[in-house]
């Protein structure tokens, strides 16, 4: 499994550099989420414990056999599946883009983010957007990541982030504004991230069954592996 495992290597430096904090043992990895959502114990053999107090458990293919009977079993319920996703090396058609460079367009960056990803209900809302502007700042000049910035008229409109781990190349944050869809801002982005991405392989993640998964299906990307999320019921 060492061939998969190096895409889930790409997605926990992310969530590590993004999301929160990624320890690692034998027995298994923990992520700590800055959010609860992101929070999760990967389990790496099928013969250890659940660490007390765990509340999400995600499975990846080297887990080992067992597991959903062990989870079910324990209380924790079935939630979302994530497919881990590869592209086939291929050529990058247009122009190329170069990643943001200054503290304004990594806070631009944020803007296009929280428009795309957040709801005004969501009651963390605020949080999310200053959580999201301090992220892009921190990490917008890191030599194992690129962050892409399309303006429509001078206006934030479109956004990747390209984050390299060896010759791994994850693609994560692929988002437009709502006023600026269907101009195919999405696919300048992803042929940016073929491009930087020639010579290694390029990866992403998406939950089974949603339309991000057609879509990338319609791409070219095709799975690689399945890690199912069991919750424990609130």
């Amino acid at each position: 499994m060492a061939d998969h495992a190096v895409l889930l290597d790409n997605h926990l430096a992310f969530l590590a550099a993004h999301r929160g904090v990624v320890r690692r043992g034998a027995a298994g990895i923990e992520v700590v989420g800055e959010d609860d959502f992101f929070s999760c114990w990967i389990p790496l053999t099928a013969d250890t414990g659940i660490p007390d107090g765990t509340a999400a458990v995600r499975l990846v293919p080297w887990s080992g056999d067992g597991w959903e009977n062990r989870l079910t079993a324990a209380g924790f319920e079935p939630a979302e599946v994530l497919v881990h996703m590869e592209s086939p090396a291929g050529h990058a058609t247009g122009e190329p883009l170069s990643p943001i460079a200054t503290a304004e367009d990594a806070v631009a960056f944020a803007e296009v983010q929280a428009a795309a990803f957040l709801g005004e209900d969501d009651p963390d809302v605020e949080w999310w957007r200053q959580e999201l502007r301090e992220l892009a700042l921190r990490n917008y000049a890191r030599p194992d990541q690129s962050l892409y910035l399309i303006r429509v008229d001078g206006e934030p409109a479109s956004i990747t982030l390209v984050f390299r781990t060896g010759d791994v190349f994850g693609i994560y944050a692929v988002a437009t504004k709502p006023a600026y869809r269907g101009r195919g801002l999405a696919s300048t982005l992803l042929g940016q991230a073929r491009r930087d991405a020639a010579g290694g392989r390029l990866t992403l993640q998406v939950v089974e069954g949603s339309a991000a998964e057609r879509l990338y299906l319609r791409l070219g990307f095709r799975p690689v592996f399945r890690s199912p999320h069991f919750r424990r019921p609130e």
